[in-house]
């Protein structure tokens, strides 16, 4: 059974019991993230989410990693671009216990100017690990160039200067707009009796009501479509071709799942089976959408020998112009369909799964969308359909290529990124 309830505060909780299992996963989203984030404040979210955890009035950061051990639970938070969740997974009977640490850390966080100091190296290595891994660091990379300034293309961390520029004020400041109760979801999937589990949450998150978060004027991101290289002291060459996608609300994304699948979503992909399996050029060769509220991008990542890049761009060039040619196999078709709606059906069987999507659902269509409602849009794809969808998201003059290479490699290269119309 699933509820949807609204706090007489504005919180808003989507709580969905089943007796199939002894634990419960519940998780406290907030629509705060890197798009909503002014310029100078860039991974501000990602390090609120950082400092939630380093203390309360209550509870020192040490106390509350004890607490979650002593009843053999676990919690973690991660940051998204358009939001943050901070979710825990505990034995049904402790539940209370951690409704009430997550209300404590959400609202009685001490952000102390010290731990914000020592906070801000750990961050820094965060960020400088990150650009130690050309295989991660290369999507970043491709989205700040597709959407240049626009925050949405800028990383989740920030950079090293924005991060270093942190102080106490500005962080509360930020802090105090987003972390309110209307701006705030919670969602639970376990075992445990909706009415009790509501009259909990409304006990311990006591956030004062709020006036609203109001209207936010996040500006829709404009695309530039520009090809780049980025030296780096590397073995492989990292590459991401791409081009401007579709939004997470739109209702062509079951057909832009089902391309993707086809494409080189799968083991069994044309990108995967070629470029891989039938000439070994790629260890990792996929493609993948990435879809937000008002914009989206469809990608595909190939990791190569220096020497293979561009015969691996040319083939993935083939590609793009075989599927944009509607030569969709039933096969394919079908078995992609199948690979989908088993990922989907697969994924319910774990809480952690269904509580995400729960939240997601939330935030991006206001409500809950059926699984027989998602598996019918997928089987309702037809070849035509994925011919479309190629077509619009493949456009001559459309794409965006970016590539990090080994040192002085840039002239080598140029040839590889010419090969893109």
């Amino acid at each position: 059974m699933q509820k949807r309830v609204v706090l007489d505060n504005g919180m808003t909780l989507v709580l969905e019991n089943t007796s199939s299992v002894r634990s419960i996963c519940i998780g406290v989203w907030v629509r705060a993230g890197a798009i909503y984030e002014p310029a100078d404040l860039g991974g501000v979210s990602h390090f609120i989410e950082h400092m939630l955890f380093k203390g309360t009035k209550k509870h020192s950061a040490r106390q509350i990693a004890e607490t979650m051990d002593s009843i053999g639970g676990q919690i973690n938070a991660f940051s998204a671009k358009e939001f943050t969740c901070f979710f825990a997974k505990v034995r049904d009977e402790h539940i209370e216990k951690v409704i009430a640490l997550l209300a404590d850390m959400l609202n009685h966080s001490l952000f102390d100017k010290e731990e914000i100091e020592r906070e801000k190296n750990v961050v820094i290595e965060e960020i400088k690990m990150y650009e130690d891994a050309p295989d991660e660091l290369i999507h970043d990379i491709f989205s700040q160039s597709l959407w240049k300034s626009h925050p949405i293309g800028q990383p989740i961390l920030g950079t090293v200067e924005s991060v270093s520029g942190l102080g106490r004020e500005k962080i509360m400041n930020y802090y105090s707009k987003n972390y309110v109760p209307s701006n705030m979801l919670i969602t639970a999937v376990g075992n445990f009796k909706i009415p009790k589990l509501s009259a909990l949450i409304e006990k311990y998150f006591k956030f004062k009501q709020d006036d609203g978060i109001g209207a936010r004027s996040v500006e829709t991101p404009k695309f530039c479509i520009e090809k780049q290289f980025r030296e780096k002291n590397v073995e492989q060459v990292h590459l991401v071709l791409g081009a401007p996608g579709i939004t997470e609300i739109d209702k062509d994304r079951y057909k832009l799942y089902v391309l993707n699948s086809i494409f080189g979503g799968s083991m069994s992909s044309r990108l995967f089976q070629e470029i891989r399996e039938n000439r070994g050029l790629a260890y990792s060769i996929f493609s993948y959408a990435t879809l937000y509220k008002m914009t989206g991008l469809f990608a595909i990542y190939a990791g190569c020998g220096y020497k293979d890049c561009d015969v691996v761009t040319q083939l993935i060039l083939d590609e793009i112009e075989k599927i944009k040619k509607n030569n969709i196999t039933k096969i394919e078709l079908t078995r992609a369909k199948e690979q989908l709606k088993g990922n989907i059906i697969m994924s319910l069987e774990s809480i952690n799964s269904r509580m995400n999507r729960m939240g997601r659902n939330e935030i991006y269509f206001n409500r809950q969308i059926p699984i027989d409602e998602v598996l019918e849009n997928i089987d309702g794809v037809s070849e035509e359909d994925v011919s479309y969808m190629a077509k619009k998201i493949f456009k001559k003059g459309k794409m965006a290529f970016s590539i990090i290479g080994p040192q002085d490699g840039e002239k080598k290269l140029e040839r590889s990124l010419e090969l893109v119309p």
